[in-house]
């Protein structure tokens, strides 16, 4: 394992997500122009069966093969058949389910859209194992390749559909040209080629692996639904998108850093899966590594919200940016736990991974049903405090499996937050003595974030020095 290609594997698939934000940057104007509201509402009424429907595509048995080597063919040649007869039958319950949803919601067009993006769910189905096998091999130039492929030419297509006056089939052929360049182009790469074997007594294993998965993935979607709801049924819709919008920003680190991240990570210490002590090594230096650098970017941008959201999206989102700053310091902390979900799957124990998963929602949400009813500023406290509160009692129950100690933790965060502090009680002395223009306080805040990183690193140096030779020695790297 090479720290080198852990940070080449995730400065690649972190490129993928800043194309997708670009793209969606450049499609939204030219597409909006081009299709109703009408067409748009229609597809995302569509969008969420396709989604849910997706989480069992694979019976999240994908992620668990990335643990198991490429020698065992019989195993992972089940596992796709399996995956090809889950992907079929959930495309059939989608196409059946069609005409339902277009008389509940008295959309006879919903029907037809619906059952074409049955596709999408039968190709993301077939391409998961071929895709576990890239992962396994580290091709994450490749995998990069591919998304960024699927990615434009799934925004090429909505737009030569648009022009054409396709209208909603504009962002149904999106889709649909995205998966399936995707799936071609990834049974095309991948070290992957099934056997006609089928043979459920040998996954087992990975049924249970993917089962908790799934559970994961459930709980997270319902987690991510359910606030929306519950605060634009207290506080009307305005709220909900105000609320979206700072916890959009707020998820950014967490979209284009730890996801990557995460990915990359799973398939390099997938290798040494038994060598605990290794693992949690690695764990603690990338949060230290993690943590001088989001930090203080993370801090700044909270305290100076105000031109960072009136410039970046105007002045009538201005509350959005009062939100972030409440909630920074919650996601901050949560894009370096983050990093215990893969080490959970690493170690075979999604069992706490879901476990852990289910305490945090209940947590949130019976918390936010109180929070919310004294406003929006309110549910963003308790979110904080909900965070800070769980935060122990999850690494709690990751840091023993990795033979690491609480207290080695939180020294990983000690000296980057505290750099962060003093960066931010100066910025905000500066900002009350001194009337700055807001583009002098954006230009600022990056050049306090900077020295933030600057000052965490060179503090530590010595430190990072160290963990890394003994990494080395101890054969991780």
């Amino acid at each position: 394992m090479s720290l080198r290609k852990i940070v080449l594997g995730t400065a690649a698939m972190s490129s993928v997500g800043v194309l997708r934000l670009l793209a969606q940057f450049l499609i939204i104007p030219v597409l909006s122009r081009l299709l109703s509201p009408t067409d748009y509402g229609v597809v995302a009424m569509a969008m969420p069966f396709v989604f849910f429907t997706m989480m069992f595509a694979d019976a999240g048995v994908g992620r668990s093969l990335v643990r198991t080597p490429s020698g065992e063919r019989g195993v992972w040649s089940t596992c796709f058949w399996l995956s090809v007869f889950l992907g079929v039958a959930l495309a059939l319950i989608v196409a059946g389910i069609a005409p339902v949803a277009a008389i509940v919601f008295h959309e006879p067009c919903l029907s037809p859209i619906i059952m074409a993006l049955t596709f999408v769910v039968f190709a993301q189905a077939i391409s998961t194992i071929p895709g576990a096998a890239l992962q396994q091999n580290h091709r994450f130039k490749v995998i990069a390749g591919i998304e960024m492929s699927a990615l434009l030419t799934g925004v090429i297509t909505a737009i030569v559909i648009a022009l054409c006056g396709g209208g909603a089939w504009a962002l149904v052929g999106q889709q649909i040209a995205l998966y399936a360049v995707r799936l071609v182009l990834t049974f095309w790469f991948s070290p992957f080629h099934p056997l006609m074997v089928f043979d459920l007594k040998i996954v087992g294993e990975h049924l249970i692996f993917g089962r908790d998965v799934i559970g994961v993935n459930i709980v997270t979607f319902f987690s991510r639904s359910i606030d929306n709801l519950i605060i634009g049924k207290v506080l009307a819709t305005a709220a909900v998108g105000i609320y979206s919008m700072a916890f959009q920003f707020a998820r950014l680190p967490m979209m284009l850093v730890i996801g990557p991240l995460q990915y990359v990570l799973y398939a390099q210490l997938a290798q040494i899966k038994n060598n605990h002590a290794a693992i949690g090594r690695t764990f603690l230096i990338l949060t230290r590594i993690l943590a001088i650098f989001i930090f203080p970017v993370m801090g700044m941008v909270a305290v100076a919200h105000q031109p960072v959201f009136k410039l970046l999206l105007s002045e009538k989102w201005s509350a959005s940016g009062e939100l972030f700053m409440i909630v920074a310091p919650a996601y901050a902390l949560q894009a370096l736990t983050g990093l215990s979900g893969t080490i959970m799957m690493v170690v075979g124990r999604t069992d706490i991974q879901l476990k852990s998963t289910m305490e945090f929602t209940v947590l949130w949400i019976a918390t936010l049903l109180i929070s919310v009813w004294f406003g929006l500023e309110w549910a963003a406290i308790s979110y904080d405090c909900i965070v800070l509160i769980y935060s122990p009692r999850l690494l709690m129950l990751v840091l023993p499996l990795i033979e690491c100690s609480l207290l080695s933790y939180f020294r990983t965060l000690m000296i980057p937050a505290m750099a962060t502090l003093v960066c931010i009680s100066v910025f905000w002395q500066l900002q009350q003595s001194v009337l700055l223009g807001e583009w002098v306080q954006l230009l600022s805040a990056a050049a306090f974030a900077i020295i933030g990183i600057a000052a965490s690193a060179l503090a530590q140096r010595r430190l990072l020095t160290s963990e890394y030779t003994q990494l080395k020695a101890g054969g991780a790297f």
